[in-house]
Parts: structure tokens; sequence; C-alpha cells
């Protein structure tokens, strides 16, 4: 129970600051660029971003993480809870620095982030499941790797080991060991360059999407395999079945934080009772909308992941 009533998601994952500059392009190895309009963004980590995409839909989410006794835990608390997001278990820790990454964005709209160390590596095990514990109504449990990624999966195996939520994780980034057997993952999200990189394929590869989920699927053991693949839509894979949701045709204005909005979209049309198959095409529905606003956070007119009411105004235009 959290302290705004029965939880239905908990996110366990990063909370950090981003700072943003503007590329013309990516730079090549060894190469100084110019960059433009540095600046501190009103963006956070991974946990942050999905926690608050799901608060502005109106999900009772609580979040798991640690940060530092500093402005940038102060940022996040707030970002959170100004969405109605349960902070209870964000744990402080005055051994520890908030997080912080760089986003570069290209010309295109397009971005690269680097992430940096995350507070969540002085996350204990027993922190994990006694916040898992407290908010055990859950339905829904969403990890990835924006923390230490044996920290995330050990909550993962909590939530549905001893609490029989569904469990997702977004395998991003990467960790550069073999994460092994995954069978207590529903499902496994990730974008087409992790999953490529994953089966071993060059970034460059045109395998199919279902041949890319299977793979993983056959690897790792997951129920599941969710790929998202920007303007060519989404893949997944539940248990047997395949298939793909295309995305809309929009102008992009920001793909920054499109992925972690699909996945919390994702999560709160299975809350709301949608099968995977219609959450799936809710999310992508939502993910182009997100794109067509500025930012991920803020609550600028116009801007940042939307409210519920302002994606149903958008899809009632279609």
């Amino acid at each position: 129970m959290g302290k705004y009533g029965p939880i239905d998601v908990i996110v366990l994952n990063s909370h950090g600051v981003g700072q943003i500059c503007h590329v013309k392009r990516l730079p090549r190895k060894g190469e100084t660029m110019e960059a433009t309009n540095w600046r501190v963004e009103e963006d956070g980590g991974k946990g942050a971003t999905v926690s608050v995409a799901l608060g502005r839909l109106g999900v009772s989410t609580g979040y798991i993480g640690k940060v530092g006794y500093d402005p940038w835990g102060d940022m996040g608390d707030n970002w959170m809870t100004d969405s109605g997001v349960d902070t209870t278990f964000m744990y402080r820790d005055h051994s520890v620095s908030t997080g912080t990454g760089l986003i570069m964005v290209e010309e295109d709209g397009s971005n690269t982030i680097v992430d940096g160390d995350s507070a969540c590596a002085a996350l204990t095990w027993e922190e994990t499941h006694a916040a898992i514990e407290a908010m055990k109504e859950a339905k829904v449990f969403i990890t990835g790797f924006g923390m230490p990624y044996k920290k995330a999966l050990d909550g993962a195996k909590i939530a549905k080991e001893e609490f029989g939520m569904l469990t997702f994780c977004n395998a991003s980034p990467l960790p550069s060991e073999d994460m092994g057997d995954l069978s207590y993952l529903d499902y496994i999200i990730l974008n087409d360059i992790e999953a490529k990189l994953l089966c071993g394929l060059p970034e460059e590869s045109d395998e199919a999407p279902e041949v890319i989920c299977r793979t993983i699927q056959a690897k790792h053991h997951s129920k599941g395999v969710i790929m998202t693949m920007g303007p060519d839509g989404s893949a997944l894979l539940d248990g047997d079945e395949f298939w793909t949701v295309p995305a809309l045709k929009v102008p992009v204005v920001d793909t920054i934080g499109a992925g972690d909005g699909y996945l919390a979209a994702l999560a709160a049309g299975l809350i709301w009772g949608k099968d995977l198959k219609e959450a799936s095409k809710w999310a992508s529905k939502y993910a182009s909308y997100k794109i067509t606003r500025k930012g991920s956070m803020t609550r600028k007119a116009g801007c940042g992941y939307p409210t519920l009411a302002e994606v149903e105004a958008f899809l009632a235009t279609l």
C-alpha cells in the first residue's frame, strides 16, 4: 500500500538528471565538435521518466530507487510527486550523488544518451525487497538497466516469484555480461539496435523482427519480447504469438523519452484491462503523440509526457 492508496505499478530503476546539447551529427572517434544550447533539461533517468509518464496517465505508481541528498534528488522527487507518483521508497543516501547523463540531439531530432553512474548501485537487496513487499498489491512490475542490471533483475525475481506480478525489464543499456536465464521475466523490452546486438547481429542487419524476438526469447527464456523500432513501430512476441504495430506518421519534434513513454503506456493499457495486443496498439499511438511534444518531465503547455486527457484529445483527431 502506498501513501496515496493501493499501487498498481511498481517501477524500479534509476533517477538522474539529463544534460542536453544539440549537434549537427554525432561526433566521430577522436573528433571535437561544437555543441549548442547546452543545458540541464527537465529529464530524468529511466525510472523517473516511466514513473512520471504513468502518473500523468492516472495510473497509481510506486517508485523504488536511491538518490543522494542533493538538488538532483530533490528534483526527481518533485517531478514524480507532482505527477502523483508515490516516492516513499525513493531512498536517500548521504554516501552517494544522484546520477547525471548526457543527451546529444541531432538536427533530425534523433538522440543518443550516455548514462553516468547510478546512485542505485548503493541500493541493497533488503531495501528492494522491503519496498516491493510494502506494495505487494501491485499488478505490474517494471525495471531496467539504468541501474546495475543484477540489482534490477533481483527486483524482478522478487516481484514474480514471491508476489506473482507481471514483470517487464527494459534491457537498456545492455550489460557486458551474459544475462543467463530470465524465465522470471514476462517481457524483455528493448529497441531494435539493442535487440540486434543481443543476438550478435550487426546494427545494419536486415534480419526479420520476428526472428530477432524469437532468438532473444529462446536465449533467455522470457515469456515474451517487445522490440521498439522508432518510425517503424514495434514488434511483440507473446509466448508463441508474434505481431507488429505500426507507428503513426507524425511530425517529429523530440524523441527524448519516447521509448520510456511507450513502456509506461503499455503498462497503463494492461492496468485498464486491455490485452497485450490492444495495449501495444494504444502504446504505439501514445509514443507517436509524445514525439510531437518537446521534452519529457516538463509541464510546459503542449510539452512533455501528456496527461490521459491530452492523449484522448489527440486520438480523437485521427
